[in-house]
């Protein structure tokens, strides 16, 4: 399994699914990096779980956390954490809220293949503007891309052409067929991908080239433009702040 899902209750729908189907549950979990919503629910699963190095440290001190109410508003004044993750956290996990976090069984520091019969899965930690933790995990032969976060903006909302753009290149070098986002419900085909690997490469160069004038990048970029380009261009501009 790639990632865990947000709590108990979403890792548990997750198996109820997989038995409806007959398809037999999961003997490991592989996670991309230590944020909440891709880790609580790796306990529910009771299978050994493999992570980077530094996601299973940045977990060992996310299990001492608090996460109570009043613990989540006191991160929230400190300027810890933001609203939307608090709000999020609300949503997922109701009080009064029981936090379990597995402990992390085997690790890797670059790379790390699983051989499962007819299919391999390989996890790559790869820098990225999201989390320092991040790893992708590619799954052959049907050449599935899974990049969790590692395409999202840094948490302060941000992105950086000097991690974005190797990220790109290392994502775009393996040729997936198929490329799946952890917080995206459409699986991109290699064309889609590359459109969007597009986007991020020519908002990316405009605001080194420009600097964080995001009125002047928009009228660089001329109409019409779409969403994803506006969101992209204003991370950059954020990254460069």
């Amino acid at each position: 399994m790639l990632d865990a899902g947000s709590s108990a209750a979403h890792a548990r729908s997750v198996l109820t699914g997989l038995e409806a189907e007959g398809v037999a549950p999961p003997s490991l979990v592989v996670l991309s990096h230590s944020h909440w919503d891709h880790v609580f629910g790796a306990a529910e699963l009771g299978v050994p779980v493999v992570a980077h190095t530094r996601t299973a440290e940045y977990l060992t001190g996310i299990a001492k956390l608090d996460w109570s109410d009043e613990a989540l508003e006191r991160r929230l004044a400190s300027g810890e954490v933001t609203q939307f993750h608090v709000d999020n956290v609300r949503q997922e996990l109701p009080a009064p809220r029981n936090v379990t976090i597995a402990p992390t069984d085997i690790v890797f520091d670059e790379s790390l293949t699983l051989e499962l019969g007819d299919v391999s899965v390989q996890a790559l930690h790869i820098a990225n503007d999201h989390t320092d933790d991040g790893s992708v995990m590619f799954v052959e032969p049907d050449r599935v891309l899974f990049v969790g976060d590692a395409i999202c903006e840094s948490p302060a909302g941000g992105f950086t052409t000097g991690l974005a753009f190797p990220l790109l290149d290392a994502l775009l070098a393996f040729a997936a067929e198929h490329v799946v986002e952890g917080h995206n419900d459409t699986v991109m085909s290699p064309t889609q991908f590359e459109e969007l690997a597009g986007k991020i490469r020519m908002a990316g160069a405009l605001v080194e080239r420009l600097g964080p004038d995001e009125a002047a990048i928009l009228a660089e970029l001329g109409e019409p433009q779409d969403e994803d380009t506006r969101d992209i261009v204003r991370a950059f501009v954020a990254g460069r702040a």
